[in-house]
């Protein structure tokens, strides 16, 4: 079930909150358990497989906290172990796409409730305190199940234990909530169709700006996509009384790609950062360590957002964009700002290339398009009628992701005027859910 589907709008959040909100706090998280399976029942159709595995790995990882919760067994080969298995189905669902043969299908969420499980593991094997019941409600609370943020194991248990349900977070939630469902319905949503153009004419067959104008179009659709569910996620959670993480701080305004990466999905840096980065040794052994920690990330940055070689293309891109900057140009960058502002978008948008092109093959033939190459365009005008049509949520896309309009929404939010805004942003969004089939969100694939 997606946040932008009627069925969660006005039938299953509304029954949820209601009686969550009337319930005595000691039954919160046992409601968020309760909550969680039922969303995602819902949004699996009731497959099984998919059901029994997120319990499984929910059951596993309730055990390995209990297990390490006693100090004798807190041993090293015992948190590999339970780690290991717990990594097994994302582990062999990424694998298969990079091995000939049939590409296993990734279970809806199964990329964030992993992670989530081994930030869990390792934070009871260190010594956190953490109750099965809070453990479970942090792992299967439906605000985050599916696309995150991925939450620190400490602040998720006390948020699951002890929410703060009032009217000041109901405003505040249900505000950051319809902005979310903004980002994705009104401006992401539309943007689908830039892209979608292409494939209909053929990438050899269309003009070198529309290519371009292919590349910027992604760039901000999956922007708007993600940051309207993350936004989402956080006004649900706000709702019911608790505090998620904030997952985006305007990337494109980034002046270096380190910086768009501590600005773009902020909670998967960190937990690469936690969980690997740090474990392999980090900057603090030196240059050959630091550059096989860095590596080691990215890869396997590359491989959690697809089963793929595009994938691990794309995190090898990565890498050595950020090493780039560590050893030769990132001065430059500091010193001329809008230097950065330039490379940012460029780097990072060519970047997307990887995502949305079918294997090294299919990339090799876009990025030969947008440099000129791989065939005659039928119709050299043709980025001016994908431009006609798309214009409005390109601009509103460009202006979006600048910090500008989350400046002057601050100095309107909560009064009547911000009120009838989000009252007009709701139906307009409703009503674009109901005259179009409804667009998925993109990182529910990754």
């Amino acid at each position: 079930m997606a946040f932008n589907s009627f069925g969660f709008l006005f039938l299953f959040f509304p029954i949820f909150l209601i009686i969550y909100r009337l319930l005595p706090r000691k039954y919160c998280a046992a409601a968020l358990c309760a909550g969680g399976l039922a969303f995602y029942a819902l949004g699996v159709n009731g497959a099984p497989r998919q059901i029994l595995l997120l319990v499984g790995i929910t059951i596993f990882c309730l055990s390995g906290c209990l297990l390490f919760q006693k100090k004798r067994t807190r041993r090293k080969w015992l948190l590999a172990l339970w780690l290991a298995i717990t990594a097994l189905p994302l582990a062999a669902v990424k694998l298969s796409g990079l091995l000939p043969g049939k590409t296993l299908p990734l279970p809806l969420g199964l990329s964030f409730y992993t992670f989530q499980a081994i930030a869990f593991l390792v934070y009871a094997w260190q010594g956190g305190a953490t109750a099965p019941h809070t453990v479970a409600a942090g792992m299967l609370m439906f605000p985050k199940l599916l696309s995150g943020p991925l939450a620190e194991p400490g602040e998720i248990q006390l948020a699951a234990a002890e929410p703060k349900r009032n009217n000041t977070r109901l405003d505040a939630g249900l505000e950051e909530f319809i902005l979310g469902l903004t980002c994705k319905v009104i401006v992401a949503d539309h943007l689908a169709g830039v892209l979608g153009q292409i494939h209909v004419r053929g990438v050899q067959s269309v003009s070198v700006p529309l290519a371009w104008l292919g590349v910027l179009g992604y760039a901000l659709r999956l922007y708007f996509d993600f940051w309207g569910y993350s936004r989402m996620a956080v006004g649900v959670g706000k709702m019911l009384g608790m505090r998620l993480p904030e997952n985006f701080d305007h990337p494109y305004c980034a002046t270096s790609v380190a910086e768009f990466w501590r600005r773009w999905h902020i909670t998967l840096g960190r937990w690469f950062k936690t969980y690997v980065y740090i474990p392999l040794g980090g900057s603090r052994n030196g240059f050959g360590r630091m550059l096989l920690s860095t590596l080691a990330v990215w890869l396997l940055t590359g491989v959690w957002h697809g089963a793929g070689w595009n994938f691990v293309l794309w995190g090898l891109w990565m890498f050595l964009l950020i090493m780039g900057e560590r050893l030769l140009y990132g001065g430059a960058l500091e010193r001329i700002p809008a230097l950065g502002h330039l490379y940012v978008p460029l780097a990072v948008g060519l970047s997307w290339v990887f995502f949305f092109t079918d294997g090294p093959g299919g990339a090799a033939a876009y990025f030969a398009r947008l440099f000129g190459g791989g065939g005659a365009a039928l119709n050299a005008r043709d980025w001016l009628d994908v431009l006609r049509a798309c214009w409005p949520y390109l601009a509103l896309g460009l202006v979006g992701s600048t910090p500008l309009p989350s400046r002057l929404w601050k100095r309107i939010s909560g009064s009547g005027t911000a009120w009838a805004l989000l009252f007009c942003l709701f139906w307009l969004c409703v009503y674009f859910m109901a005259t179009a089939a409804g667009d998925p969100f993109l990182y529910f694939s990754f």
